[in-house]
């Protein structure tokens, strides 16, 4: 973590979450409900992937000069970076899996956000594994990631999702559906699952499983811990599943906004925002099981922060099926806007201007 000065934690995280706030409500309020749910959101999502790449991979320090440089130039540079990759990946995938049907229909969208999902997979489950194994080279690794993750989304987007339940929508095209066996929304439900999992696995540093590499240092390793923790990720995700959606009878698409969309939005603001404050010197399991608490909170103060958002902004939208335009609407406001803002406020721009680099002579001396 880059040292700095300035206002510390937990001030810094509550006067950082005021701006997100205010910045990503800005943002939303400035369009119209149907660009919203579409084209802002769509792109807002495209560069979540190499946001991941930038942020956990490279430690916003690549490409060249990043890490000679300092904010907030820096962060404008990583910014536009981030931009220029986000905009070839639209292009790409709005020509490909979405048929360049204009706005942005729901069979590109489900791809897009299957690719988020497997970017915080492979970053931090698999820890860039292989591509780290094959070259540590930053490009190779980032970039090779970056490659893999739409690979696996092709893979798993051809052979798994249905959205044989949108025939008769006036942008359904059979040609365009993958017509795999499982309701896409049942696939993305899961996926976001898992990384409400792998979110509070990151607040208990992967306890427990952080404690077999003591007696089997082979399974601290790549890729056997990346074996071991999809396995045991996956079972988490079942079980969450299993028991709101089968257990309490909970509408499968209400149940993915309200639950794991909400929960990953908390945990976002608890490992980001928060950097874990006010328990960073707390020792685990304490320490993550109280940050999965506030966590649980905060998805539920989040829900109805932004219920409440929705009707000052578009005027109150329908719950529920067929449309689910409210689940639609705070999904898109929480993950494919106020996370990408999340990401690019406390990584890219590293907290400036509430936290500035830390003077080189004193830099040394913390060193000393």
């Amino acid at each position: 973590m880059e040292e700095h000065t300035g206002i510390k934690q937990p001030m810094l995280g509550i006067l950082a979450t005021i701006i997100v706030f205010v910045f990503s409500l800005g943002i939303i309020a400035w369009f119209k409900t149907d660009t919203f749910l579409t084209w802002v959101g769509y792109l807002a999502m495209t560069v979540i992937p190499i946001q991941v790449i930038v942020g956990l991979a490279w430690q916003h320090n690549y490409p060249p000069p990043a890490a000679k440089m300092e904010q907030p130039l820096k962060g404008v540079y990583l910014l536009l970076f981030t931009f220029f990759i986000g905009t070839i990946v639209a292009s790409l995938s709005h020509f490909t899996i979405g048929g360049f049907v204009a706005p942005p229909t729901p069979f590109v969208i489900f791809f897009t956000i299957l690719s988020v999902v497997l970017s915080l997979w492979l970053v931090i489950v698999w820890q860039c594994w292989p591509m780290s194994a094959i070259h540590p080279h930053p490009a190779f690794v980032g970039f090779g990631t970056l490659i893999l993750v739409y690979i696996l989304d092709i893979i798993f987007y051809k052979s798994l999702m249905d959205f044989s339940f949108l025939q008769g929508a006036p942008f359904y095209k059979a040609a365009l559906d993958p017509g795999g066996p499982v309701n896409a929304w049942v696939v993305i439900g899961f996926a976001v699952s898992t990384v409400a999992v792998i979110l509070a696995m990151a607040e208990l540093d992967f306890w427990p499983l952080s404690l077999i590499p003591a007696r089997a240092p082979a399974w601290g390793k790549m890729p056997l811990f990346g074996f071991m923790a999809t396995v045991w990720i996956l079972v988490c995700a079942f079980i969450l599943r299993a028991i709101c959606v089968n257990g309490f009878g909970m509408d499968p698409v209400i149940y993915t906004v309200r639950v794991p969309i909400c929960m990953i939005f908390g945990e976002f603001i608890m490992l980001l925002l928060m950097q874990t404050a006010p328990v960073q010197t707390m020792k685990q399991p304490a320490k993550g099981f109280i940050l999965i608490i506030i966590s649980i909170l905060l998805a539920m103060l989040m829900y109805y922060l932004y219920t409440w958002f929705s009707y000052l902004i578009a005027g109150g939208v329908p719950s529920g099926p067929p449309l689910y335009l409210h689940e639609l609407w705070i999904a898109t406001a929480l993950l494919s806007i106020t996370f990408p803002v999340i990401a690019v406020y406390t990584g890219l721009f590293n907290f400036w201007p509430l936290s500035e680099p830390m003077p080189k002579n004193e830099e040394a001396r913390v060193e000393a």
